[in-house]
């Protein structure tokens, strides 16, 4: 039978073994019970028997008693009406002369006995019966304890067995929290339903819903930056065009350096939008397919493109390994990578200084490092850099304050694991990529 439903689950597993432990301890007392009742039954006959005897001149061998018992235990007297004793079983005990008809304790020696006095209605005789205080209670000690002890272990076991049932029962619950726990933060498919228990078939489908109206969301704010970035191009462009126009040389000092002002800012803002719109496309295409490619020509390309800035700021750009290396990684979200890691680390490292790209193979990835003999990064600012609009406090150089979150988001789509440390070789920043091979 299959078993949908959690609710269901449970009960079949723990109604029949709740019946189970109900019935193999109601057995174990039954039977310890049993065996003391019949003790203290066999005693108490061997007794009674005893006493019939010896009114007969006879005894009984006490090898008949049980070995729990002893002959000492009970006591049997019968006195006439002027207290004297007519018959004893034992003269273990000495009684007082007067004892009042009913059940009382006495004490003789170091023991203590229950005796119960009865009156007889003809001859005016008293039956006296006894048992020493210890036989008394050992029946009622035993009883407890051979109720009270396996009650205490059907306690224990049905905790035990109820705490496994109800783990096992909730396994589907446990599955899709791991499965919920593992996705990646912007996979936002929808949750299958298949093989689902029926209490959490309305929950996924409301999570669906949930996954639905966030994508939905994101898209549009992924469409609205989108075109803002190119809206905004357009009458920068404008701007800088009409600028362009001017005739620098024909203003004054004043004028001339207002008008730079001009131009510089439209620069600044015309690379703010190109960030903003790399940003938005590096948020789309999340669930596209990656296959393996071959990285040395797209380190290659990535160093060509940065040569001229190198050039110009005489910085050293090399690539410590030319070897032919694959990995699964989309060559256009790699490239993007680099560009923005080559380019922020000539930003930041001083003329005459240099900047390396070192390309090895690891047991189990590939990494990829851009190292720089610049100022480096403290380390309580390695976690925000990649931060949207971060910049570290007196920092000189230009920027948007986009290039490290792009490429943290590019790094995501593709399973790339980016970190950011110190380099050994150039004593600057080092950005280091584990790629999966």
């Amino acid at each position: 039978m299959k078993l949908s439903s959690i609710r269901r689950r449970i009960l079949i597993f723990l109604i029949p073994l709740l019946f189970v432990v109900w019935g193999v301890f109601s057995a174990i007392v039954y039977n310890l019970t049993e065996e003391e009742l019949y003790e203290t039954h066999d005693a108490q006959t061997f007794q009674l028997a005893s006493v019939i005897a010896q009114l007969q001149g006879d005894t009984i061998s006490p090898e008949h008693l049980d070995e729990h018992h002893v002959i000492g235990d009970y006591f049997v007297v019968i006195r006439d009406a002027s207290g004297n004793d007519i018959y004893k079983s034992s003269d273990k005990v000495v009684l007082p002369k007067t004892l009042k008809p009913g059940v009382q304790e006495i004490e003789h020696g170091r023991d203590d006995w229950v005796v119960w006095n009865f009156p007889g209605q003809k001859t005016g005789q008293h039956y006296i019966i006894g048992v020493i205080f210890d036989e008394a209670i050992e029946l009622a000690d035993q009883t407890v304890a051979t109720v009270s002890i396996p009650l205490a272990l059907v306690l224990v076991f049905s905790i035990i067995a109820t705490i496994f049932i109800v783990k096992r029962g909730l396994r589907p619950l446990t599955a899709l929290s791991e499965t919920l726990a593992t996705r990646e933060p912007g996979n936002l498919g929808k949750v299958t339903t298949e093989k689902q228990a029926d209490e959490l078939v309305p929950i996924v489908d409301s999570l669906n819903m949930l996954f639905d109206k966030i994508e939905e969301h994101l898209a549009r704010e992924q469409r609205f930056i989108d075109d803002a970035a190119h809206e905004i191009r357009t009458p920068l462009t404008v701007v800088k065009a009409q600028c362009q126009v001017i005739e620098r040389d024909a203003l004054d000092d004043a004028t001339r350096l207002r008008f730079d002002n001009i131009i510089e800012g439209v620069d600044r803002a015309t690379h703010l939008a190109a960030k903003l719109l790399e940003h938005a496309r590096a948020g789309q295409d999340v669930h596209k397919e990656i296959t393996e490619h071959d990285l040395l020509p797209v380190l290659q390309e990535s160093l060509a493109q940065q040569a001229h800035a190198a050039l110009d700021k005489n910085v050293e750009l090399q690539l410590l390994q030319s070897e032919h290396v694959e990995a699964v990684v989309d060559p256009e979200d790699l490239g993007a990578v680099l560009g923005n890691l080559i380019g922020n680390a000539i930003r930041h490292t001083p003329s005459d200084g240099e900047v390396i790209v070192v390309l090895e193979r690891r047991d189990d990835h590939i990494q990829l490092s851009v190292e720089d003999s610049g100022p480096g990064v403290p380390e309580e600012y390695r976690e925000k850099v990649f931060e949207r609009f971060f910049r570290m406090p007196g920092q000189s150089s230009s920027g948007a304050g986009l290039g490290l979150s792009i490429t943290q988001t590019l790094c995501r789509r593709n399973g790339i694991e980016i970190s950011l440390g110190k380099s050994e070789r150039l004593g600057g920043a080092c950005f280091v990529l584990k790629l999966k091979k």
